[in-house]
């Protein structure tokens, strides 16, 4: 086993040392014969002559590569007519589409309302409308009307648990509410959410870009705690074709800007935005979201802020975000 051993090294790596020692002295030798006596004109003449021999044996392996794969191919051009029309189908696999949780859950519930009776199902519609232009439900009507106060908790962000709650009376923008309210003045909200933990910066990575004041101060809020957002995201007719913006930058402008259907059936950009937006876009596994959601018929405050051009510092500047924001600095919450 030594001795095998022994053997392959000195056919390979002394071997080639002893080869590059005879170059050397043939090249020093043929020198010294035309009368250079010069020690760089040795090792310059030397290292041309190993250049030449390397691309010399590269040149014939890719020569001899070619040629074995023009020889392959002859022997499947040959051989082609011995297995024609001689194949059987064995078995067949289904392709089938797995669909993200979000999404099907999304689709089992607009199936669930599609489906209802057209008496019910218009019932519900109309308490989304009126739900959704700012009028509250009476809990009256929910205690009496189980199915309504199960459609407003999945459809209604105001109905629904934290961290996917607002107090906007916004409502789920899916195919099925898209079907029966198009064409309506809508304006478009994103609702996104990550745990607080999560947010810190890595002391190993470094932002890529400038991030919101807002992302920065919530870093030091708890760790356990988690952060939603719930950001202005254009406005529209309540069609798929309409643009909404899933990401905004340091100064508040819009830097990621997806179709509304896009935004719909394919959620992931969401939170691939969102992880850029606070300047970790290692975070698109932990980042969750809960949209894209619409206020019909009514332009809240903040749209009317995106839509005159106001400075950055105009739209964040809140007295209730003000005031948490320092309460959180200072230690006074949680």
């Amino acid at each position: 086993m030594l001795e095998s051993i022994r053997r392959r090294i000195n056919e390979t790596f002394i071997g080639e040392i002893r080869r590059l020692a005879r170059l050397y002295e043939e090249t020093r030798r043929e020198l010294e014969e035309q009368g250079v006596k010069r020690r760089s004109a040795f090792i310059l003449a030397f290292f041309k002559r190993i250049i030449d021999d390397y691309r010399e044996s590269a040149i014939n392996r890719i020569r001899d590569r070619i040629r074995s794969y023009l020889a392959f191919y002859d022997l499947l051009r040959a051989s082609l007519p011995l297995f024609r029309d001689r194949a059987k189908i064995l078995f067949e696999v289904e392709r089938r589409h797995f669909y993200h949780r979000d999404k099907t859950i999304v689709r089992i519930r607009d199936q669930m309302l599609a489906e209802l009776p057209e008496e019910t199902r218009n019932r519900i519609i109309d308490a989304l409308r009126q739900a959704t232009l700012g009028k509250h439900v009476p809990t009256q009507v929910l205690m009496e009307e189980p199915l309504l106060r199960w459609f407003l908790q999945r459809y209604m962000l105001y109905y629904q648990r934290y961290p996917c709650k607002h107090s906007s009376f916004a409502i789920k923008v899916t195919p099925v509410t898209i079907h029966f309210f198009k064409g309506w003045n809508t304006t478009y909200y994103v609702m996104r959410f990550i745990r607080v933990k999560d947010l810190k910066h890595d002391p190993y990575l470094e932002v890529a870009r400038p991030v919101d004041l807002y992302f920065t101060m919530q870093v030091r809020k708890p760790y356990w705690d988690i952060l939603n957002t719930f950001t202005y995201a254009e406005s529209g007719t309540m069609d798929s074709s309409d643009y909404v913006t899933i990401a905004r930058d340091d100064k508040r402008q819009s830097f990621i800007r997806i179709p509304l259907r896009r935004a719909i059936l394919q959620p992931h950009h969401i939170k691939r935005g969102f992880a850029k937006a606070v300047g970790e876009p290692e975070l698109t596994d932990s980042a969750s979201h809960c949209s894209i959601y619409a206020i019909l018929q009514r332009r809240p405050r903040t749209s009317r802020y995106y839509s005159a051009g106001l400075r950055r510092d105009m739209i964040a500047k809140r007295k209730l975000r003000a005031v948490r924001d320092v309460t959180w600095s200072l230690g006074l919450r949680g």
